[in-house]
């Protein structure tokens, strides 16, 4: 087989989260199985994420450029760092990047992926990808050239390898059901509005049992850490604190409820049957919060379209065994983990 060289195009932050990136090396994953070259280029990334990317095994390339957002710089210093790896593909997960900055890299021979989850700009791409829930081709047929490749909706979600191969486990697991005591708290690594210490401080006023065990996970460079620390300190449950996790579905086995966002780690606790309450943390989720929804597999907290739910009433819904076994039923059927090997096919 041929061996390819990929480079992908994508940022993460404390404010704009690490779901771009975590999607990225996914597929990074996939395609390296089959001894390809991936490369990271990224704008000012933390430290942390920096030991991360090398850990993997990939070579990051640190661009940067100035704020607000230059994409003409951007794409050049881009398209000299795809020549100097002599990129065959260029996979850009990256909201402020369009057809712009696009036909600026096209210049090139490298063929371009996008990741996107919001439909709202045009592309110049080979294969668009948008693996949530509720997206179809529909909605980029008018955003990208005719002849371009649309992946869409959660068939195609970048789930990473720990969760496919522990799905069957948690499934299996699911189905002895002892009831609602184990909560895993998980709004995602940046959880700028600070959402986690407000769940904590509503199921502190709920009421849980004393054989309830709440767990809360949280970067260890949140600036939300220290009151978070405290908090916990304070509660009249069972708590666990978990720093920088990179076993999230281990993790995930343990827990018969997970209060999380509706990101990427919603379709990871699909792939597990994980029942969920979910919280909109952002604009962008919107979309695939409400098809998650509608689709029974979790309760999202949201005004416009949650029916009078709040996290008091969801966890009354779900201390009903029957209803926590169902949940985990359609969560389990809505997504299987296989995205990134249909994904990593269009690319080889």
């Amino acid at each position: 087989m041929h061996q390819f060289s990929y480079a992908f195009r994508v940022d993460a932050s404390l404010e704009i989260g690490h779901g771009h990136l975590m999607r990225c090396l996914t597929l990074a994953d996939e395609l390296s199985k089959y001894s390809h070259r991936c490369y990271f280029i990224c704008n000012k990334l933390e430290k942390n994420l920096v030991k991360k990317i090398s850990a993997m095994g990939y070579e990051l390339f640190e661009i940067n450029t100035d704020s607000p957002f230059n994409w003409n710089e951007d794409a050049k210093l881009t398209k000299n760092i795809i020549a100097t790896v002599k990129a065959d593909w260029l996979v850009v997960d990256h909201y402020s990047i369009d057809f712009e900055w696009e036909n600026e890299v096209k210049g090139t021979k490298t063929k371009i992926m996008v990741i996107d989850d919001l439909a709202n700009r045009t592309h110049n791409c080979d294969i668009l990808l948008d693996g949530n829930l509720g997206k179809t081709k529909e909605h980029y047929k008018s955003l990208i050239p005719s002849q371009s490749i649309i992946l869409a909706g959660i068939h195609h979600c970048l789930i990473r390898e720990e969760f496919l191969v522990a799905r069957p486990i948690s499934l299996k697991n699911r189905l002895k059901n002892k009831g609602l005591k184990n909560i895993l708290i998980s709004i995602g690594a940046s959880d700028p509005k600070n959402l986690t210490l407000d769940i904590l401080e509503k199921l502190e006023k709920y009421g849980l049992a004393n054989d309830c065990t709440v767990s809360t996970i949280i970067s260890s460079v949140s600036p939300h850490l220290p009151v978070i620390q405290k908090k916990l300190l304070g509660l009249n449950f069972h708590s666990l604190l978990l720093k920088d996790v990179s076993n999230m579905a281990e993790i995930l086995l343990k827990q018969d409820l997970v209060i999380g966002g509706v990101g990427v780690s919603a379709w990871e606790r699909c792939v597990l049957g994980t029942p969920s309450i979910s919280i909109v943390a952002a604009q962008n989720q919107l979309h695939g919060a409400k098809a998650l929804h509608q689709s029974k597999a979790s309760i999202v907290i949201d005004q416009d379209f949650s029916e009078g739910y709040d996290i008091s009433k969801a966890i009354d819904f779900y201390m009903s065994k029957f209803n926590l076994t169902q949940a985990s039923q359609v969560a389990a059927n809505l997504a299987d983990g296989k995205g990134a090997s249909r994904a990593a096919r269009f690319l080889m």
